[in-house]
């Protein structure tokens, strides 16, 4: 239970919040007023998305790394990445107000199975070839990872809630890709 809490206290730790005090930017107060890796590139440039995509990831992946280390059971390891991913996008000490979560998320799935991480990024390729878009690509490549990791995995059923609400969070922009093809 500990790890699971203390899971959630690195997902806290917001990468994009850290760079923006850096740079003197409040970020939620620029574009999209997200606190993760694409409203700090979008703002601070592309230094930005590159330095706080790799924070975030290390977070996930770190998650993972350590459970392992520690031999504890993939169910606990898979609660600590549904933690990781709660606390970055709903930091307690900023009123819930935090990241999206695709780079904690990313980082995770390197470390819980680097095999599908691969096949996730193969799919998320092909969708970019197909709809030009890295949000739905995104979207295609984490609904079929969650199935593949569901029946392959021991705790995949637990990982699929950390993507849940990764897609949960990214739901208004899914919305602004999809719909300005529904119109034409």
């Amino acid at each position: 239970m500990l790890f699971i809490f203390l899971s959630y206290l690195l997902g806290t730790l917001l990468a994009a919040a850290m760079v923006s005090k850096i740079k003197g930017v409040n970020l939620q107060n620029t574009n999209s007023g997200n606190l993760g890796a694409r409203n700090a590139g979008r703002t601070l440039g592309k230094w930005a998305f590159v330095l706080v995509a790799v924070l975030d990831g290390l977070k996930g992946l770190l998650i993972v790394i350590l459970g392992r280390m520690f031999e504890l059971p993939e169910q606990t390891i898979a609660l600590a990445v549904v933690a990781v991913i709660l606390g970055h996008v709903y930091p307690f000490w900023n009123k819930g107000i935090g990241g999206k979560g695709v780079a904690t998320m990313v980082g995770a799935m390197v470390a819980y199975s680097p095999l599908y991480f691969l096949l996730f990024l193969a799919i998320f390729l092909l969708s970019m070839l197909l709809t030009k878009s890295a949000t739905l690509s995104m979207v295609v490549g984490f609904i079929l990872y969650g199935i593949i990791i569901s029946v392959k995995l021991e705790a995949g059923l637990i990982v699929n809630i950390a993507l849940a609400i990764v897609l949960w969070k990214q739901r208004k922009s899914i919305v602004e890709r999809v719909k300005p093809n529904v119109l034409e």
